[in-house]
């Protein structure tokens, strides 16, 4: 398994305490979401709860929910939701430190979302993918991944998002400047 010190300007919760109180709240939800039957909510639930793990450090507990999600979003024909999952499916699974099984994922992120006239999502996805190709020393795909990023990123107006990618663009050029000394 990766340490945290192993992944590149991996996402901190500011306030882990609230984050801790809405993974207990998503647990009770995901209970009552399956105790009732309804499916569209229980796949809401597992997504949201399976990211919040992730976020929180525990993406072992979040992959399981994950892949339940996904499977659940195929099954329903939810397409933004398996995309999002996917998204969230590959970060987890990076953070486990399979970073081949994230690649594939966070691709077929990518072609789902095209192919399903998802966009909103690819930025999201290049951001994430270019963080592992950094982890994995690819720091020529990492770019691309971060420029592709940025671009949609300035396109979208999303301002936080522009830091974060530009941010890792600049870390990505300290990073490559030593390497060539």
């Amino acid at each position: 398994m990766a340490t945290h010190e192993s992944f590149f300007q991996r996402y901190q919760s500011d306030e882990p305490q609230a984050l801790a109180r809405k993974i207990e709240e998503d647990y009770q939800e995901l209970a009552s979401t399956r105790a009732t039957g309804d499916d569209l909510m229980q796949l809401r639930c597992l997504s949201s709860l399976g990211s919040r793990l992730t976020i929180a450090g525990q993406e072992d507990l979040a992959a399981p929910l994950l892949e339940q999600a996904l499977a659940l979003s195929r099954q329903l024909n939810e397409k933004q939701l398996e995309v999002a999952t996917l998204l969230h499916l590959a970060t987890a699974q990076q953070y486990l430190g399979r970073r081949n099984l994230a690649q594939d994922l966070f691709q077929e992120a990518l072609d789902k979302a095209r192919a399903y006239e998802q966009p909103e999502y690819a930025d999201f996805i290049l951001h994430h993918r270019g963080r592992c190709f950094v982890e994995q020393g690819k720091l020529t795909e990492a770019r691309a991944c971060f420029e592709q990023a940025l671009l949609l990123r300035k396109q979208k107006g999303n301002q936080r998002g522009i830091v974060a990618t530009q941010s890792a663009l600049d870390a990505l050029q300290s990073m490559e400047e030593l390497l060539e000394q």
